[in-house]
């Protein structure tokens, strides 16, 4: 090639956003759930209700939870959220707290009725997040839910 002519640049390569996103491997099911709750959000509409009777309920099914793998714990009734599935609430919330990265990796926890435990899932370890207890993160269609 001479020195004169300029090497084509796939348009597509010039095109590319400033900033990565990096996906985290999520697979991760044999290991078992490990909870951390440093994480929560103390404010909101979906406060994390610290020293109220509503805790030691949370607590007490979370403990339930504490010796399973999360390939026993993912299904029907607990989950990955997708961001079309959150709220405007839900997604405002994310980003006043500066997690609107972290959407990918939200993960819905069934308690009872309408009461979900969201949660940002990295690897095996829940990192606590929400309560919510009308089911308003992500809004069901469906009766009941």
């Amino acid at each position: 090639m001479a020195r004169s002519e300029k090497k084509k640049v796939p348009q597509q390569a010039l095109n590319r956003p400033n900033e990565k996103k990096v996906k985290i491997p999520q697979r991760k099911t044999a290991l078992r759930v490990s909870w951390r709750f440093s994480t929560v959000d103390r404010k909101g509409p979906f406060a994390w209700p610290k020293g109220q009777k509503k805790e030691l309920k949370i607590l007490s099914k979370l403990y339930d939870f504490d010796c399973c793998k999360w390939q026993e714990i993912e299904g029907k009734n607990h989950h990955y959220l997708s961001q079309e599935s959150l709220s405007k609430e839900a997604l405002k919330r994310l980003k006043e707290t500066q997690k609107d990265d972290q959407v990918e990796n939200l993960f819905s926890f069934h308690l009872n009725g309408k009461e979900r435990i969201v949660a940002v899932r990295y690897l095996n370890v829940a990192n606590l997040l929400w309560y919510d207890p009308n089911h308003q993160v992500s809004p069901s269609t469906k009766r009941h839910t």
